[in-house]
């Protein structure tokens, strides 16, 4: 599989791992989770600032987890946007120089960009409304993009052209899975009509030889492999049985 969908689902993991404790998780317990892929420490720091954009505590022990109040549930994605809007003041004139000091490694300004480009995550969510893909996940994807975006702004050779860079990376981010997201539901849609036209043809044969068919005969009729006849039995689950098939095994 590839290891961006890894990714991608380990993160999932590390999220619902921290709903399960009203928000909060160790260190410790974000290294076992994402213990088999290829990390190093620096990726853990951005791990942990994307965490912390899902307003999702980070501590250093397991111990403090459990010292950690209860909150109540999860918090809903109105909550969310509310204080992400309080986190920072909308960009202004110091954006020119915390692009500056960011694209020289300034650890500090990385994450004040980090937190000032939340609010624009959660709009750009929005306009993709009506989609497949529901909001909380839309800007779980934005924030991903953001995040890879701040590993490769050093170098850029403007704020301006680091700027489009972010910006881009989220649209980005969020397209691709809208695109992944359509291409499952139309694989889904696809298997349906085909395994509805081979029940329409299980039916018709069945109709015009006066006994249960089997397999061999529905591939003869449909000129279609028998390969793919079993293929599709096999998707059907139960719905079509067939001669010496009934169990579609």
């Amino acid at each position: 599989m590839d290891h961006k969908i890894i990714f991608r689902e380990l993160l999932t993991d590390l999220k619902n791992a921290a709903d399960k404790q009203s928000g909060v998780i160790s260190k410790a317990e974000v290294h076992e989770i994402l213990k088999n892929m290829p990390l190093e420490e620096e990726h853990f720091s951005f791990i942990y600032q994307y965490l912390s954009s899902l307003s999702i505590q980070v501590v250093d022990s397991k111990e403090e987890v459990l010292e950690q109040p209860e909150l109540g549930g999860q918090k809903s994605l109105s909550l969310y946007i509310e204080e992400l809007a309080g986190l920072t003041e909308p960009l202004s004139e110091n954006e020119q120089r915390l692009m500056r000091d960011a694209m020289q490694g300034d650890e500090e300004a990385r994450q004040h960009l980090i937190e000032s480009y939340l609010p624009l995550i959660c709009e750009i969510a929005g306009s993709y409304e009506g989609t497949d893909v529901l909001p909380e996940d839309l800007i779980q994807e934005g924030n991903l993009g953001l995040l890879t975006a701040m590993k490769e702004i050093a170098g850029m050779e403007s704020p301006a052209a680091c700027r489009a860079h972010i910006v881009n990376c989220i649209n980005r981010a969020m397209e691709q899975a809208i695109g992944q997201s359509q291409e499952k539901r139309q694989l889904d849609e696809g298997i349906v009509s085909r395994v509805n036209h081979l029940n329409e043809a299980v039916h018709n044969l069945e109709r015009d030889l006066e006994h249960k068919v089997s397999a061999e005969e529905l591939s003869a009729y449909l000129e279609m492999p028998l390969s793919e006849i079993r293929d599709l039995l096999r998707m059907s689950g139960d719905q079509i049985e067939l001669e010496g098939n009934e169990k579609n095994q």
